[in-house]
């Protein structure tokens, strides 16, 4: 199990409690990401943590989503497509990459559910990728992908 990141404290005086605050302890953020697919207490910590918290292993996450039938896939994507933009670089940086199953489940997985908003950052890669795919992003079905999120996008 991993460990609580806010911590209430509580000052004690004479009267009971003078004040509460909430603070956020040093933590090995790096400590968050999942050690294997299975690792759904990661995917826990990781929400609880929250973002910006989680913002310099965002790419180290992204990572953990390159295959949407794993189980830590399949929680940890929804979650980061709630990010809105500070998720659009590491999007990006799959989607601009060269392995196209990670780019599939990337626009199946995270893409798919992003606000319109955030989706619009995203309009001109995702025109490349319908309308000119590589051969391997083609077989992967990349294309298709693309062209749904620019349908939702333009509708």
């Amino acid at each position: 199990m991993r460990w609580n990141v806010a911590v209430d404290v509580r000052c004690r005086t004479r009267e009971g409690y003078q004040s509460s605050e909430v603070i956020f302890p040093l933590i090995d953020i790096k400590g968050l990401i999942p050690r294997d697919k299975h690792d759904l207490d990661a995917v826990t910590a990781i929400r609880e943590a929250g973002y910006p918290a989680i913002a310099p292993i965002l790419d180290g996450l992204m990572k953990w989503t390159a295959d949407g039938n794993w189980p830590v896939a399949r929680s940890l994507a929804p979650f980061l497509a709630t990010l809105g933009r500070p998720i659009i670089d590491p999007v990006l940086r799959v989607l601009r990459g060269n392995d196209p199953t990670f780019k599939y489940f990337c626009l199946v997985t995270i893409v798919s559910t992003l606000p319109i908003d955030t989706l619009k950052a995203l309009e001109i890669d995702l025109e490349g990728l319908a309308v000119n795919p590589s051969r391997l992003d083609k077989a992967e079905g990349v294309h298709e992908e693309a062209e749904a999120a620019l349908l939702r996008l333009r509708s």
